[in-house]
């Protein structure tokens, strides 16, 4: 999980479930599929058996990292119990070997919210009030089109987004499934309106107004949304140009996202946004600390031009950064 997800497997802790019952560790030490485990280990929460194609279903949603924690947590499962459902739904490939790492990178996270009950079960640690802001689940991508199919209206889909229980990220992502669009080659510019206007339709505060100063954000990586709170965490620590872009593409943000959210927290003035969006997209242009701009405007690691002129002293162009070229340095040579 990716951050703070089960994308990322960045420093995990290779937590065991062996303290999980007997009965749970003779069942996961077969090579049976998750509904041959679940018929002999039904959840410890309610008692009930899924089958294959029931997982299968779930995951056709496309559920975050954070959905798929808070089922596991409903029904009880454990580590392996969860790894197999995954393996089952297809999530990160059909045979993924890193998934129980993934997993624990996610629980070791504390702020997810999650952990390992004395039995390996995972269990909630959030207070109530952040149980409450939970997401719910997705509904399956193919239900999704099957409402869409009827070409709804706006207030059809807001209405429809409302009843589901869904939170603004979440209507970004109902719609982009409802209209066929690829999240990965979404524009960050159009993800970003799709956001606020979400926000807005729900009612929802993401801080600021309806043009600009937001300080909640949809990201793509991390499959939610992020928020005041952990963006004030993060310039806490007064964080360089780098480092600023460097978060941004882990987020899959792009400029005028940073830009907002920079202004919303108070560390850009309003006076001075054009100027701060400016100098930011013309240093990603060049490639300057390192990080440059897709072709859909998200901000990622590498990239960048330089400014070459003709040797004849004619006038020059600009040219793919090289490892040569130097982070920092924009080359103009006679």
């Amino acid at each position: 999980m990716s951050i703070s997800n089960v994308h990322n497997a960045n420093g995990v802790n290779n937590h065991s479930s062996a303290g999980a019952t007997g009965k749970n560790k003779t069942a996961e030490a077969t090579g049976a599929s998750f509904a041959a485990t679940m018929n002999s280990v039904t959840s410890s929460n309610n008692g009930t058996p899924y089958t294959d194609a029931e997982v299968k279903r779930f995951f056709a949603g496309k559920p975050t990292p954070m959905q798929i924690a808070e089922k596991a947590a409903t029904l009880g499962l454990t580590k392996n119990q969860i790894t197999r459902a995954m393996t089952v739904g297809g999530f990160g490939g059909s045979n993924n070997q890193t998934l129980p790492a993934q997993i624990e990178g996610f629980v070791a996270n504390a702020s997810n919210g999650y952990a390992w009950d004395a039995n390996g079960l995972l269990t909630h640690t959030r207070t109530s009030a952040q149980a409450a802001n939970s997401e719910r689940i997705m509904p399956a991508a193919q239900d999704i089109r099957a409402f869409y199919a009827s070409r709804p209206t706006e207030d059809q889909i807001t209405a429809k987004v409302k009843e589901l229980g869904l939170n603004a990220a979440q209507m970004v992502q109902f719609q982009a499934t409802g209209i066929g669009m690829d999240m990965n080659k979404i524009s960050a510019h159009v993800l970003e309106t799709m956001y606020v206007d979400s926000a807005n339709r729900l009612g929802t505060d993401i801080g600021g107004g309806r043009n600009g100063g937001w300080t909640s954000y949809f990201s793509p990586t991390l499959g939610r949304a992020i928020n005041k709170s952990e963006m004030q965490a993060f310039f806490a620590g007064n964080p360089s140009q780098n480092q600023i872009f460097q978060k941004a593409s882990e987020l899959g943000l792009g400029v005028s996202a940073v830009n907002n959210m920079m202004i919303g927290l108070g560390i850009t003035t309003a006076a001075d946004m054009n100027s701060a969006y400016a100098q930011m997209d013309f240093n990603l242009f060049q490639g300057k600390d390192n990080y440059s701009l897709d072709q859909y405007g998200h901000i990622i690691p590498g990239g960048g031009k330089v400014f070459v002129g003709n040797a004849d002293g004619s006038v020059g162009s600009w040219q793919p950064r090289t490892s040569g070229d130097g982070s920092t340095t924009v080359n103009t040579t006679a």
